[in-house]
């Protein structure tokens, strides 16, 4: 058997670091949702500067990852893109098999719970857009056509003489 416990500890060492940001992440997005539905447009500005310097770090950790697997790859003789935790498991010692076990589920569930905190973060804003949709379109007057609130407001008047506020061909 081949000694790659200095690889697979560095590989721990990076998954143990990526699942903090993820876990930092998550727990950003679950005060995201509170933010969303108050609408405090500038709490969820700073709050997206920060994921996205969080995505940074991440993206280097990646690489960092990608070149670890790339070294156990040659020292496995295995193809690294075929390289994944499971794979890595069934060849490892046993201490080792427990952490990289350890953190493979560590990083499932932290990354299940942020997939699930956006998806509620998405339709809570996409709602909002609705909504904004909708308000500019009141205000716009495209429904005045279908009796609005305003619609008998100048029906003694000539319909061609009809201007809205807002330009809604935008």
């Amino acid at each position: 058997m081949v000694n790659v416990d200095k690889e697979v500890n560095a590989l721990i060492d990076i998954l143990t670091s990526e699942y903090g940001y993820y876990n930092d992440l998550a727990e950003l997005a679950k005060s995201k949702k509170d933010i969303i539905i108050e609408g405090k447009v500038a709490e969820l500005d700073k709050i997206v500067k920060l994921e996205q310097n969080m995505i940074f770090s991440v993206g280097q950790l990646e690489r960092k990852r990608e070149d670890t697997i790339s070294k156990l790859s040659g020292k496995l003789d295995m193809n690294s893109a075929q390289i994944t935790v499971s794979e890595l498991i069934k060849v490892l010692k046993p201490e080792l098999k427990n952490k990289l076990e350890d953190v493979q589920n560590k990083l499932q569930k932290v990354l299940s719970e942020l997939k699930d905190a956006n998806d509620v973060n998405g339709q809570l804003l996409e709602q909002s857009l609705e909504y904004i949709d909708y308000s500019i379109n009141l205000i716009a007057g495209s429904g005045m056509e279908t009796g609005s609130l305003y619609g008998d407001i100048g029906d003694n008047k000539s319909k061609q003489g009809k201007k809205n506020i807002i330009d809604t061909k935008v």
